[in-house]
């Protein structure tokens, strides 16, 4: 089974800077639950009615608990828990927080498989690219720049 973590913004004008992080097997539905065209959406995206859209989207997890522990650190990309600094804040921000979270070898300290091990495909629309210092990616994360996230990259 494959599993992805990813990054949502609030596409409505009086929501834009909203985002959300979670992991999922499939991407699709979990969409559809945040945008409460089906039930299950979480409790964070419900209360803005719709709106939502990946824009960023990383595959190539080796099991579901890697996934989990790279959700929470693509929350808490400092590696401590509470709210994030503000400059990782924001749609922009979540994006700079992975410039500090990808390059890591693993996710957390209860990790148990080395990140360099593993091959991931992330996918981020081309207006947040430039927030992305290419330059810190591992070479086993393969960056792949797109206008929209589509269900045909969820492979």
């Amino acid at each position: 089974m494959v599993w992805f973590c990813y990054l949502l913004r609030n596409v409505l004008p009086e929501f834009s800077n909203l985002t959300y992080n979670g992991s999922t097997n499939d991407p699709v539905r979990r969409l559809r639950q945040h945008n409460k065209e089906i039930c299950g959406g979480a409790k964070f995206t419900s209360r803005t009615h719709g709106g939502w859209e990946i824009y960023c989207l990383m595959s190539g997890f080796p099991d579901h608990v890697n996934a989990l522990q790279a959700e929470w650190r693509f929350k808490h990309c400092t590696g401590v828990p509470g709210p994030r600094p503000k400059k990782y804040c924001g749609v922009a921000g979540r994006i700079r927080g992975l410039n500090e979270v990808l390059p890591l070898e693993n996710w957390t300290s209860k990790s148990t498989i080395d990140n360099r091990t593993c091959s991931f495909k992330l996918h981020i629309v081309k207006d947040m690219v430039s927030y992305l210092d290419l330059s810190l990616i591992p070479s086993n994360i393969e960056v792949i720049i797109v206008d929209k996230i589509l269900p045909e990259h969820y492979v």
